[in-house]
């Protein structure tokens, strides 16, 4: 039946914070601080030092006693009639049911880390620490009120893995849990979102709530939804498979509310546009003539290529080359433009592959995974298509999207954890009024971090890391390689072929083996060669052996724009206090360097590179780019989100 108001008013969304520019943006900065004060760590580490001997107490309890208290503190939680004490001592339950299902109990620093969540902060827990845990913990407290509790997790994997993990923990405290993955089906989907607890990742989660606008849309137009129940037997085909936006607690909240959180998640279908599938064959037939720094400029620092006046002039001279409908000089710039993007900056094995039924399948620049359901707009797709040869796909036009910053600034509660947020505390603030906590550390950092090495090309960066890696592999210790690309982690692993050693690739090509990939790479004498897909929420275990031999030794191919990244990567070795080390392999051609410096001062460098001082200096310039991107890119964000508040409001009439 169609969805009445009265149960369309059960799935609140709240109104969306207010968006500071200006001195009001300062003066907001300045609440942040302050509020920021109302929870010292020094009470933290009090109250959670209280609950972890309270929780020591508990052992005695037995199994009926324990699970009589379980029930009345949810009962209290659903009544609203919870105080501190209550919840500390709830805590102290939990932490008891914990050691009942997995043999062990949450550490103080855990505790601390529940806390902070409780109380709407984002909190800093190093690597190795026990987010998962803390984010389970979390996830009981929030889903015993009775609302939706969405645990946002880095990708589809560690969603569904969680989930599984952490499940008889939440049976045992009276909870469901589901989990959202790419590949589930509509039905699938409403069924797991009934759950207490649900966890998925941020592009999911988006997704359907985006969705159920739609829904919203024809729910609410009478003549829609009246034609839509005519025509199924007096059933309505429109219904919500989200219950609605009120707890969110989202690991990795440096990578989902900071570094991606400005992509858009678009929700589009196919069109029918056969004139500009037609257009894009076309260019096709003579791009071959534009030739690079003649005709056409590539700016890869800002992906973009612009034409030159010769360039101009041969497109001219073209004309009748182009459908009549696209002669005009913008249109054909158009055509021509996104016919040389796709040439020149979209890449196969880095920005997309092509599958066995030969289809684009998108590669996501963050995590290394492939996106399958995911296109570029606006032609870019097609003219990717056109140079691989592949059949061409009907262009897509948008019905709805908004980035993920609005997304989660929708949330009542919105809490976070990562082992890397600093430099982001004022934009955490300043954008989701999220402020930020650090968790002090329970188990020193003990891996080895060895200096930098730096090249002046590519292949003399590769020389010195491949005999990195015989050199390592010699002492029978396991190696992670973290590359930036498909194309980088295949090429290297074919130089170790080529030399006899036999290593492991895990990329987007091979994300179906990652659990296998993953339990194999902290054996003896293994070399596993990965892209960002072996980054955040990967764990790499080593038995004691391992660790007499030295460890995980893990190599970095690059720096990324983020030092956040780079720290995730390093986080793969040493945890849990383990022993490990670092290596970090540059060059005066990594993406980096070239997007930040030009050409001719760069080949300044790469002459005198050979002296001790230039290779100083180098490294410098290197980390001082990588600065310069992150504020560049935290600028953006806020600039972003301010004109979308704005035009949100301009438009705010139309609904």
């Amino acid at each position: 039946m169609t969805v009445t108001n009265q149960e369309y008013r059960k799935y609140y969304i709240p109104t969306e914070k207010k968006s500071y520019n200006g001195m009001d943006a300062l003066l907001h900065l300045g609440v942040g601080k302050v509020y920021k004060q109302t929870v010292v760590l020094k009470h933290l580490y009090k109250v959670a030092k209280k609950i972890y001997e309270d929780a020591k107490k508990n052992i005695y309890l037995s199994d009926k006693d324990l699970n009589d208290l379980i029930i009345n503190y949810r009962r209290l939680f659903m009544l609203g009639k919870i105080k501190d004490d209550d919840v500390y001592d709830a805590i102290a339950c939990i932490c008891e049911v914990c050691f009942r299902e997995f043999g062990y109990k949450p550490y103080y620093v855990q505790i601390m880390g529940v806390l902070g969540q409780y109380y709407n902060f984002a909190i800093q827990m190093l690597p190795g620490e026990g987010k998962t845990i803390t984010a389970t913990i979390s996830g009981i407290i929030a889903a015993w009120k009775g609302k939706p509790c969405h645990i946002v997790t880095s990708n589809d994997y560690l969603a569904s893995r969680d989930a599984k993990i952490m499940s008889s923990l939440y049976e045992r405290c009276l909870l469901s849990v589901g989990s959202i993955t790419g590949s589930m089906q509509e039905s699938d989907r409403r069924e797991n979102y009934k759950k207490s607890v649900v966890y998925s990742t941020s592009k999911e989660l988006l997704a359907d709530f985006l969705r159920d606008q739609l829904v919203d849309d024809e729910v609410n137009s009478f003549d829609n939804a009246l034609f839509d129940k005519l025509s199924n037997n007096g059933n309505s085909t429109k219904q919500r498979v989200m219950r609605g936006l009120y707890t969110a607690i989202v690991d990795e909240a440096d990578s989902v509310l900071s570094d991606e959180a400005l992509t858009p998640l678009v929700i589009s279908a196919q069109g029918d546009n056969e004139i500009l599938m037609e257009a894009i064959c076309s260019v096709y037939e003579f791009l071959d003539m534009f030739q690079k720094d003649t005709h056409y400029k590539v700016l890869v620092k800002f992906k973009e290529v612009k034409l030159t006046s010769e360039g101009d002039i041969l497109l001219d001279k073209l004309d009748k080359k182009f459908p009549v409908i696209w002669r005009t000089h913008e249109r054909k710039v158009f055509l021509l433009i996104q016919s040389l993007l796709a040439k020149e900056i979209y890449l196969n094995g880095k920005d997309y592959i092509v599958d066995s039924e030969g289809k684009i399948v998108l590669v996501d620049e963050k995590t290394g995974r492939l996106m399958p359901g995911k296109s570029w707009g606006a032609g870019l797709q097609q003219a990717v298509e056109a140079k691989e040869k592949l059949e061409l796909t009907s262009p897509t036009q948008t019905n709805i999207k908004m980035s993920f910053q609005r997304f989660f600034r929708f949330y009542t509660n919105l809490s976070g954890m990562s082992g890397t947020l600093q430099n982001i505390e004022n934009e955490l603030w300043s954008i989701y009024e999220l402020p930020v906590i650090y968790i002090p550390k329970r188990i020193k950092n003990t891996y080895d971090l060895k200096p930098i090495s730096i090249s002046g090309t590519l292949n003399n960066k590769l020389e010195s890391l491949v005999q990195e890696i015989i050199d390592v592999n010699k002492l029978r210790r396991p190696i992670l390689v973290g590359t930036t690309s498909i194309n980088e982690s295949e090429r290297l692993a074919v130089i170790l072929e080529d030399k006899g050693i036999k290593c492991t690739v895990l990329n987007a090509k091979h994300h179906n083996e990652e659990d296998e990939i993953i339990s194999i790479a902290g054996q003896e004498g293994s070399i596993t060669i990965s892209t960002n897909i072996a980054g955040r929420g990967t764990d790499i275990k080593i038995d004691d052996e391992i660790e007499k031999l030295g460890g995980l030794h893990v190599i970095a191919t690059q720096l990324a724009e983020s030092k956040r990244v780079d720290l995730q990567l390093y986080g793969r070795t040493s945890r849990q206090g383990q022993v490990g080390s670092v290596k970090v392999f540059l060059s005066l051609e990594d993406e980096l360097m070239e997007k930040n410096y030009n050409n001719n001062f760069l080949n300044f460098l790469k002459k005198r590179i050979h002296t001790r001082l230039m290779k100083y200096c180098a490294i410098l310039l290197y980390k001082y780019a990588q600065i310069k991107q992150e504020k560049k890119s935290s600028k953006i964000r806020l600039e972003m989100l301010q004109k979308d508040f704005d035009f949100a409001k301009r438009i705010s009439f139309v609904k």
